[in-house]
C-alpha cells in the first residue's frame, strides 16, 4: 500500500508551492538542540546512517497516483543526509550560532529528494545540533519525535520501512458536510482583508530572536495565564500577549484599520501517538479574528479568543478542517493556492502563531552529550511575514520572532523583543 498524503498534508505542500514560488525556499523549519559537550561527528554521521537504512521514506517525494491522489513516493534509491559542521572558538557563543542557523534557513534544498539537513556546531563547552526539516515530510512535533529516535544507540532503532497510509476515496458525504461547516465559519472570519504589514525592502531571507526563559520565569508566565486565562489556556494567555505586542506596531505604522486574522495549529495527539507516528503532517487549526479596536486591550483580547475557540472546539471545526480538506487534494497545487488566496483576500493571515506546549523530545542526552534547551526556529514565508511561535522543554518556556528582513525596523524589533523578555 502506499503512503497516501491527507489534505492536511496537501495544504502543507501548496505552502510549500507558495514559498518557493515567492522565495525559492519551501516550507521549512530548524529544531535544534542546545547541548553541554561535544558528541563526537563520527557517532552522528553513523546514527544519520542508520535512520537512513532504516526510514527509506526519507528520500521521498510527492507524486500523484492513477486514481489522482497524491502520494508520498519511496522508491529504492536513497539520498544522503547532509551534515554540515562549524567550529566557533570565540566568545559570541549563541549568537553566531543563532546567525548560522539563520542563514540555514534561507538556502533551498538541493533536489526533490533532499528534506533534511542537519548542522553540527561546536563551541568551546557547548555544542548547537539543528535540523531543518521539510514540513511536507515532518510537522514540528513529528521533528521532536525523530530527534528522539535518533538519540537512541544504533542497535534500538527500529526499521520504518513501511509507512503507509489508504487513500480515503470514501466516506464523501461526510467531507462534504464538513466542507459546508467550515465553509459558512470561514465565510464570517475571512470577511475583508485581514490587516498585514507591509515589507519595505524587497528581501526574502530570514530574522531570528531567541528568547530562553529560566524555570523561575517560566513559572512565572504560567502562573499568570492561569490567573488571567484559566488552568491549562497558556496557548490563549500568550496569543493575547503577542496580539496586543504586535498592534502597537501596527499602529505605529497607522496601517489601515481592519480585523486582525490569526491562524493557529493545533495537534492533540498524546506524546506516545507522536512517537509511533512522526512523519508527515496530523495538526489542524483554529482561526481567530480580533478587531482593532479592541486589540489595545489584553482582557478584552483574551476573553475574545477563548470564546472563539470554545464555539470552534463546540462545532468541531479542527475536526471539520482535517476531513474536508481531503477534498482538495485532486486539485494541482497552483489551483489550491489560487482558490487558498481567494478565500483570504491575496492575504493568508496577520502574522503566524504557535505554542507547541511540553516537547515530545525524551531524552537527557544526547550521543553522550548532556540537553540543556531544545529550540524551534520556523522560516515564516511572505505572506504574513511574521510569526511568534512558543514551545516549551522540560517546563522551561522559548520563544522565537520570525519574521522576514526588512518587515519590521530595528526599532520595532526591539520592541517586540523587549515585550517578549517582559512576559516573565
Amino acid at each position: 500500500m502506499k503512503r497516501y498524503l491527507s489534505g492536511i498534508d496537501w495544504v502543507i505542500n501548496t505552502l510549500d508551492y507558495l514559498g518557493r514560488r515567492r522565495s525559492g525556499v519551501g516550507n521549512i523549519s530548524q529544531i535544534v538542540l542546545e547541548l553541554l559537550g561535544r558528541p563526537e561527528e563520527k557517532d552522528l554521521r553513523k546514527r544519520l546512517d542508520n535512520c537512513l537504512k532504516a526510514i527509506p521514506a526519507l528520500s521521498g517525494y510527492p507524486k500523484r497516483a492513477v486514481n489522482l491522489c497524491p502520494y508520498w513516493k519511496v522508491s529504492g534509491r536513497s539520498y544522503p543526509l547532509a551534515l554540515n559542521v562549524y567550529n566557533l572558538d570565540n566568545d559570541s557563543g549563541f549568537t553566531e550560532a543563532l546567525s548560522i542557523f539563520r542563514d540555514q534557513l534561507d538556502k533551498p534544498f538541493r533536489n526533490k529528494r533532499e528534506h533534511l539537513v542537519f548542522n553540527l556546531i561546536y563551541c568551546r563547552d557547548k555544542t548547537y545540533f539543528g535540523m531543518v526539516f521539510d514540513h511536507r515530510l515532518i510537522d514540528a512535533r513529528g521533528a521532536e519525535a525523530f530527534l528522539s529516535m535518533l538519540a537512541q544507540e544504533p542497535q534500538e532503532l527500529s526499521p520504518l520501512n513501511s509507512l503507509e497510509e489508504p487513500s480515503n476515496l470514501n466516506r464523501w458525504l461526510d467531507k462534504f458536510r464538513s466542507g459546508r461547516k467550515i465553509n459558512r465559519v470561514f465565510l464570517h472570519l475571512t470577511a475583508g482583508k485581514p490587516r498585514v504589514l507591509t515589507l519595505r525592502q524587497n528581501s526574502s531571507n530570514s530574522r531570528l530572536s531567541v528568547f530562553a526563559f529560566s524555570a523561575q520565569e517560566s513559572r512565572v508566565i504560567a502562573d499568570n495565564s492561569y490567573k488571567s486565562a484559566g488552568y491549562l489556556m497558556l496557548m490563549p494567555y500568550l496569543l493575547a500577549k503577542s496580539i496586543v505586542c504586535l498592534h502597537s506596531i501596527f499602529e505605529q505604522r497607522k496601517i489601515l484599520p481592519a480585523d486582525y486574522l490569526i491562524p493557529v495549529s493545533v495537534d492533540s495527539r498524546a506524546s506516545d501517538l507522536v512517537k509511533q507516528e512522526p512523519f508527515f503532517n496530523h495538526l489542524s487549526f483554529f482561526l481567530f479574528r480580533i478587531k482593532t479596536e479592541e486589540a489595545h486591550d489584553f482582557a478584552v483580547v483574551l476573553d475574545k479568543i477563548r470564546k472563539q475557540m470554545y464555539e470552534q472546539v463546540k462545532i468541531g471545526l479542527p475536526e471539520a478542517i482535517k476531513e474536508a480538506s481531503f477534498l482538495i487534494r485532486i486539485a494541482p497545487l497552483p489551483l489550491v493556492d489560487f482558490f487558498m488566496r481567494v478565500m483570504t483576500k491575496g492575504e493568508t493571515a496577520s502574522f503566524a502563531f504557535s505554542f507547541l506546549g511540553e516537547s515530545v523530545f525524551a531524552p537527557d542526552t544526547f550521543l553522550g552529550a548532556k540537553v540543556c534547551n531544545l529550540l524551534h526556529l520556523p522560516r515564516i514565508p511572505l505572506p504574513p511575514g511574521l510569526g511568534i511561535f512558543f514551545n516549551q522543554y522540560q517546563g522551561r518556556l522559548n520563544a522565537t520572532l520570525s519574521s522576514v528582513k526588512g518587515l519590521l525596523s530595528e526599532s520595532e524589533v526591539k520592541q517586540v523583543d523587549e515585550y517578549l523578555k517582559g512576559l516573565a
